[in-house]
């Protein structure tokens, strides 16, 4: 079975960028969450070709366009059985081109009535052109909203770790000038009390010596 590029172990849960490489889903998670920022765009660890995060809501597309928007990344699930696992176990890289060969029948060995089928007339492949360039349009306008979909919860993210942080910075600032409050009253009080101190000993009678008697 093949090994993970970053942590050099055993795939666990394994899933595959639009390069083709093929990673931990933990361990692309971990690369992500190093980075910080806010930017939606991320490299391959492997050849740095760049890659989105944006996951797109399947309920934000149309049905129809549902079957044709892939996700940035995508699980996989190997078979140890099939020699195509073994040969990219160095690589860490998904064999697709060689799974293609291996599937696309022979074409010395097709049968007469695939050489000889009717090819399509100009009208019908201007129609598929044209179906194929609305398609290819849709998924373009359907990914826009997508990214700005998600830039919006992005920095609604960023709002939110800011106003948390400035309510932790606001309540320690508080417990410090509630803590200051309660000095000074204590400092307060202990002065009222030494000044009522001289204020009782300064008005308390004092008893005087009598005056000594004249002689006569």
């Amino acid at each position: 079975m093949p090994n993970c590029g970053i942590c050099y172990e055993r795939f666990t849960f394994p899933i595959a960028l639009p390069c083709g490489h093929v990673f931990c889903k933990e361990c692309v998670r971990r690369t992500v969450d190093s980075i910080k920022s806010c930017s939606l765009q991320h490299f391959c660890p492997t050849c740095r070709t760049p890659y989105s995060v944006v996951t797109i809501d399947p309920a934000l597309v149309p049905p129809y366009l549902r079957q044709h928007i892939q996700p940035p990344i995508r699980p996989l699930f190997f078979d140890e059985s099939t020699p195509a696992a073994s040969t990219s176990a160095h690589t860490g890289v998904l064999s697709i081109p060689a799974l293609v060969t291996a599937a696309a029948p022979d074409p010395t060995t097709s049968t007469p009535t695939a050489s000889g089928a009717k090819s399509p007339t100009p009208a019908e492949l201007g129609r598929l052109a044209a179906d194929a360039t609305a398609l290819r349009m849709s998924c373009a306008t359907w990914r826009r909203r997508a990214e700005v979909h998600a830039a919006a919860n992005t920095g609604l993210l960023f709002f939110t770790r800011t106003a948390k942080d400035q309510v932790q910075r606001l309540r320690a600032e508080r417990d410090q000038a509630r803590s200051l409050c309660f000095v000074l009253k204590r400092k307060l009080c202990e002065i009222g009390c030494v000044s009522r101190f001289f204020s009782c000993c300064r008005n308390a009678d004092i008893p005087r010596a009598p005056k000594p008697r004249a002689r006569g």
